[in-house]
């Protein structure tokens, strides 16, 4: 496979490839290479740059000489990249990154500046450019738990839905193993060694049938990390058109965290299993979670319909009601725009059920079609009226 100047020098500057384990050079973090992404696109320069003859880049970025340094050693291992890039290969792995246009796209319009620069993969890449869900919960799954995800992932299945899962023991790898025993297809986020994975022989099979692959942020080889197991779940999150959450503990483990995480930041529409049974369920249908129970309804309609109350309420586009009794239209009787703080006070109520235990600007903003500048007057008006409270940019419900 050949790789483009730009993306080899997000290879180079942003992964452990051709890096030992006792050498002091390091690559770049997600910060730092956000931080780099900025400066070079203030000069107005690609990422490729670093390969230049000219040297006048590192001038026009007025980095340090530590910081030349740091990059000229890691744009120096270029050969012995290139040899490990080479093997990967055969062995069925290769690397996408941020600059190439088959990256994965959900990713990357969601995650903005938490998207990683560069994934390593095993199987059909085409997948990942397909609408699915995400199906996540317990890694000790009880049978009623289990024989729900069958019957969901089985009905996303007979509807061409991709399953996006983590792969992890429990109802990971029952929603994947469902998925592919259903003629489905499965986009996995692995958070112990791919290379590992990639040897066991179903994995082949699916690989070759092109109905499964496997995505890592990490070199390859690298073992289970619970930090990266943790870090994986805004992937599967923003991959999915929506996620379904089958059983979660309250306020602790990976299935709580993964959920409040998509929540906060809308991620993706966060879908919950509406069982009383377990109390991580009912708590984050508390905090923002859409309650969900299996009907007739196909699973496509129900991640992609809009919510009813407040999701991508367009103000300035549609009626909206003041109360019960009385209709307020887009325009007044001579054609002037409804004043704002009118519907101000219209959906304000509904700003303060949004925000909850907590959103952003951004956030908050785009899921009502407003733009900043406004949502951030009616914020303001809120806390005024002490109905929220900002704290470090995140507005809370009081």
């Amino acid at each position: 496979m050949t790789y483009s100047e730009n993306a080899m020098s997000v290879i180079l500057l942003c992964s452990y490839l051709g890096i030992e384990k006792n050498d002091s050079l390091k690559p770049f973090s997600l910060g730092e290479w956000n931080l780099f992404l900025d400066d070079i696109l203030k000069v107005k320069e690609e990422p490729s740059i670093v390969f230049s003859d000219d040297s006048s880049w590192k001038e026009r970025l007025h980095y340090s000489d530590g910081q030349i340094e740091r990059i000229n050693g890691l744009i120096s291992r270029g050969a012995r990249v290139a040899f490990e890039l080479d093997r990967l290969e055969k062995k069925g792995i290769k690397v996408v990154t941020l600059v190439d246009s088959d990256y994965p796209v959900l990713l990357r319009r969601k995650l903005k500046k938490k998207t990683p620069p560069l994934l390593f993969y095993a199987g059909n890449l085409e997948l990942a450019k397909k609408i699915g869900i995400a199906v996540v919960g317990s890694r000790n799954a009880d049978d009623e738990c289990i024989g729900f995800t069958k019957r969901l992932v089985e009905k996303a299945s007979g509807e061409k839905l991709i399953v996006y899962s983590g792969g992890a023991r429990g109802i990971d790898s029952i929603s994947e193993t469902t998925a592919l025993n259903s003629g489905g297809a499965v986009v996995s986020f692995v958070a112990d060694s791919l290379l590992s994975k990639i040897k066991k022989q179903e994995t082949i099979r699916s690989i070759m049938e092109g109905r499964l692959l496997l995505f890592s942020d990490v070199k390859p080889d690298a073992g289970f990390s619970a930090a990266r197991a943790m870090n994986r779940n805004k992937y599967i999150y923003a991959s999915a058109y929506g996620a379904f959450v089958i059983e979660s503990d309250y306020n602790k483990g990976g299935t709580w965290n993964g959920a409040m995480e998509s929540i906060r930041n809308g991620y993706t529409k966060t879908l919950v299993w509406n069982n009383t049974k377990y109390c991580g369920n009912q708590k984050l249908i508390e905090n923002g979670g859409t309650a969900f129970e299996m009907t007739e309804e196909s699973i496509y309609s129900v991640v992609t319909k809009k919510q009813s109350g407040f999701e991508q309420l367009d103000l300035f586009g549609s009626n909206v009601c003041a109360d019960d009794s009385e209709e307020v239209s887009r325009l007044d009787d001579d054609g002037k725009q409804r004043n704002k703080d009118d519907i101000y006070n219209m959906i304000k109520m509904l700003l303060v059920e949004y925000v909850g235990v907590g959103r952003r600007l951004e956030e908050i903003s785009g899921n009502f079609n407003i733009v900043e500048q406004q949502m951030s007057i009616w914020l303001d008006c809120l806390c005024h009226d002490r109905l929220v409270v900002c704290e470090k940019g995140i507005y809370k419900k009081l």
